[in-house]
């Protein structure tokens, strides 16, 4: 006897659909089951696995190989998705994972361009805010706030104003 016989025997019915199959989704997303994604070519970002990891965090983003999950990629190219699917809307989904994928777009450009330029590399790496935070010599890169911070710092402190400002 086949698994899901056995398990429709016991009472547990799946949805199918004579074209679609069998309709299910997968546990990790529960909530809104929106999985949004796109495959990003990302040589340079992904050279700097700390800032790369940064900006997914950021962003609530993962990083994933193109070439399935749990894959590693040697040709620069990711899976970028967004990470949380419940008690989130659409919307903030949505939103979320575009902001991602738009900052390690521009990191990638802002690194390539660089490159070409045979300028030397500055990468700075987000630095969290927080008490730790003892001296300016420990700023080592833009510093991000917690998302319910309420500090006219953080509302002025952008990336191009720090950019403008640093060293």
């Amino acid at each position: 006897m086949s698994a899901l016989a056995k398990f429709e025997e016991g009472g547990a019915k799946f949805a199918y659909d004579d074209h679609l199959g069998f309709i299910t989704s997968c546990p990790t997303n529960l909530g809104t089951a929106m999985r949004a994604s796109v495959h990003m070519h990302l040589p340079e970002l992904s050279k700097n696995k700390v800032l790369f990891q940064s900006i997914a965090d950021r962003h609530h983003v993962q990083i994933r190989g193109a070439h399935g999950e749990h894959t590693e990629t040697n040709d620069g190219i990711f899976d970028i998705s967004n990470k949380r699917r419940l008690g989130f809307s659409m919307t903030t989904l949505a939103q979320g994972w575009y902001d991602g994928v738009k900052a390690m777009l521009q990191e990638e450009i802002k690194l390539q361009n660089a490159s070409k330029s045979g300028a030397p590399k500055k990468v700075s790496v987000p630095v969290k805010a927080g008490s730790h935070l003892k001296s300016p010599a420990d700023i080592t890169g833009m510093v991000t706030f917690p998302g319910d911070c309420k500090s006219l710092l953080c509302k002025y402190m952008t990336e191009p104003v720090y950019n403008a400002y640093c060293g």
